[in-house]
């Protein structure tokens, strides 16, 4: 062989640019992993924040009817708490969405809060997991 150090320099770039591709194959599927993580964690603690204002919708409602307060007052609590609701709702979703940024923006595999749900129903186990793992 008349150029061995030829032969070793581009073994080395080889070796190099293979090491470059595996470890950018290796972190991408890191990152995808982190931001579906992180999805289901921010919907999960959404619902509970749902979960938590029904509750005080209900107290509220509770105890407006034990003071005796108009239908129409009721009926108007009524309306502002579920149009609360519904731009939490859409807001929340917005903003995970934006959150992703235009190169991730394909990983969000909802767009309102009834797809955020299944997605969010589908991975009930990933969730349960995170919940009760120590």
């Amino acid at each position: 062989m008349e150029h061995p150090y030829l032969f070793y320099a581009l073994f080395f770039v080889f070796g190099y640019i293979t090491c470059k591709a595996f470890y950018f194959f290796s972190a991408t599927k890191k990152s995808i992993s982190i931001i579906r993580s992180s999805q289901l964690i921010a919907l999960f603690i959404l619902s509970r924040a749902l979960e938590d204002f029904y509750y005080a919708k209900e107290f509220r409602l509770k105890i407006m009817n034990e003071s005796d307060d108009s239908k129409q007052n009721i009926n108007a609590v009524c309306y502002l708490l579920s149009e609360e609701v519904s731009l939490f709702k859409r807001k929340s979703i917005k903003r995970i969405i934006e959150a992703h940024g235009n190169f991730f923006v394909q990983l969000a595999d909802f767009n309102d809060w009834k797809s955020a749900m299944a997605f969010l129903e589908d991975n009930r186990k990933y969730i349960t997991d995170f919940v009760t793992r120590e």
